[in-house]
């Protein structure tokens, strides 16, 4: 209990640092994603599923940056928690191209939300300017870094698994 406390608490603060530091507000979301790693291996997905959901919203009512807080709940958080799942599919293609159709309408509903629910007025001045070209330029590069942000998922949950778990927790190993 403590463990996914302190956790949650951190993964606040992270949220949180996505407001006072400008250009943070997609990373921010993503390192608190990382986050939940350790629990799902210490705990369980439940465990997880309930770590990201109380920090989906507490990062939804306290944090005054809603685009971060978003990403998050709607991106981020969940994401680390689905990986392992998606993982299991043998086809690598059709494994990249489900978890492509998962960011794309993930990010389809971020931006509708930003838009028309929130009404970013940020969002929507930014809207005005976009051509065609423009939304594929920025498909294109938000599919490229979600791939990425996948790759680094697996990278950080080995590092987790056999370098700092028998460090954290050495009974499970002894």
């Amino acid at each position: 209990m403590a463990f996914c406390g302190v956790l949650a608490a951190l993964m606040i603060v992270i949220m949180l640092l996505g407001t006072m530091i400008p250009a943070t507000e997609y990373l921010c979301p993503a390192v608190a994603g990382v986050l939940i790693i350790p629990v799902v291996w210490e705990f369980g997905g439940k465990t997880g599923a309930l770590l990201y959901l109380a920090v989906a919203l507490l990062s939804l009512i306290l944090s005054p940056n809603k685009e971060a807080a978003l990403f998050f709940a709607l991106l981020f958080g969940w994401y680390p928690l689905a990986r392992p799942k998606l993982q299991h599919l043998r086809r690598k293609p059709l494994r990249v191209v489900l978890k492509l159709v998962l960011f794309n309408a993930a990010l389809a509903v971020i931006i509708a939300l930003l838009l028309f629910v929130l009404v970013s007025p940020d969002w929507q001045a930014d809207a005005a300017n976009w051509t065609g070209l423009v939304v594929a330029g920025m498909l294109v590069l938000g599919n490229v870094a979600f791939l990425i942000y996948d790759v680094l998922l697996a990278r950080i949950s080995d590092l987790y698994v056999y370098r700092l778990r028998p460090k954290l927790f050495p009974r499970h190993f002894s």
